[in-house]
């Protein structure tokens, strides 16, 4: 593993361990964001399936489409957290700090336009 990098011992000087263990909560936070997207992802594919058991079943047609953009979304947060972190894993060893610009703002784009095709779906099926 030391052949590839992945073991890397560094000297605890000034803020050298709190930078890193930060880094390592935010890629842990990426984690836990891309399982909560990709579970919310199932959540809609059950939810419009009970929902077309319930009324005429026009909006189960939505449901594999919109829970696969989900899981898929969740699969990019993960992957945006794990190059993230040794993006700057590497930056902090070399002494800058990359800043995070399009990754995140992606993220948050196609999610709102998924929760406003989500409500759309909803209101249009009532």
């Amino acid at each position: 593993m030391r052949e590839w990098g992945l073991l890397l011992t560094l000297e605890n000087a000034g803020s050298v361990a709190r930078d890193h263990l930060a880094s390592e909560r935010t890629f842990l936070a990426y984690a836990r964001t891309s399982l909560t997207i990709s579970s919310t992802g199932v959540a809609l594919v059950q939810l419009f399936t009970l929902s077309a058991r319930a009324t005429d079943g026009h909006v189960e047609k939505f449901a594999r489409p919109l829970g696969a953009v989900m899981i898929g979304l969740g699969i990019y947060t993960l992957s945006v957290g794990v190059l993230r972190y040794f993006l700057v894993q590497d930056a902090l060893m070399r002494g800058v700090y990359p800043v995070a610009r399009i990754g995140p703002t992606m993220l948050a784009g196609i999610l709102v336009i998924v929760v406003v095709v989500v409500f759309v779906i909803i209101l249009v099926a009532r």
